[in-house]
């Protein structure tokens, strides 16, 4: 899976119980849903909307007329510590905010002829409100600063820790070491850049947050298993 895929959707009057390796973005246009994860039962309208992360086998359960703007994300665009505490799923609700995002997406499909870029850009805006009620306050600071300098104690004093306490306490919320994190979101966010443009390495490097490309390959080959131009020759073989 290439990009964000958006489309309007009408389910069918039946049950479907699957999963899928992306996660999905749903977001009723009218009628209402059910949606039953492992632990957790979910009934949406068009004042809700519903994130459901990758490798969730969860059920549907649709109501007559329906439909829904779905967007499905791929998993190299999530990260995985955010999935696993969001293992269930969340559900929001529609303010104002996430219905003019509703708005935009939806004019987006009228006028696709930029939409994968379009809709990267706004996937950035509103990533951060999905996640934002239920990641420490730290790790959202993470999430909207990961290309720039972070100092450790800033982090801790946001969550009003000591400095050794912080460390400790991250690893066991995150399952990963604080700089570890950091490192992961920059992978993202360089996967998505050697995806979807042309920027040469140290470009990208910049804009993830290293000053040397050669930084950006250490820690990329350190998380891939492989080199950021040999991750791009492999996904554009692929796509072809």
């Amino acid at each position: 899976m290439n990009g964000i895929f958006s489309e309007r959707r009408v389910y069918k009057d039946i049950i479907i119980t699957h999963s899928h390796d992306f996660g999905q973005l749903v977001l009723p246009i009218s009628g209402s849903v059910d949606i039953i994860t492992e632990h957790k039962n979910f009934g949406l309208d068009d004042q809700h909307l519903f994130f459901l992360p990758p490798s969730n086998i969860h059920t549907f359960k649709f109501d007559k007329p329906n439909e829904s703007l779905v967007l499905d994300i791929p998993n190299y665009m999530l990260n995985d510590n955010d999935m696993t505490m969001l293992k269930d799923g969340i559900e929001l609700s529609l303010d104002e905010k996430w219905k003019a995002i509703r708005f935009l997406l939806l004019s987006e499909l009228k006028d696709n002829s930029n939409s994968g870029e379009s809709l990267l850009k706004l996937y950035h805006y509103f990533s951060p409100l999905i996640f934002e009620n239920v990641l420490p306050a730290s790790v959202k600071y993470m999430h909207e600063h990961y290309n720039e300098n972070i100092n450790l104690q800033d982090l801790a004093d946001i969550e009003h820790y000591h400095f050794t306490y912080y460390s400790e306490w991250f690893k066991k919320s995150m399952g990963v070491s604080p700089t570890e994190y950091i490192q992961k979101l920059r992978v993202q966010r360089a996967k998505e850049l050697l995806r979807n443009t042309d920027l040469n390495l140290i470009r990208i490097a910049n804009e993830v947050g290293y000053n040397h490309n050669s930084s950006l390959t250490r820690v990329f080959k350190l998380h891939e298993k492989t080199t950021p131009l040999d991750y791009r020759m492999k996904i554009r073989k692929t796509d072809k």
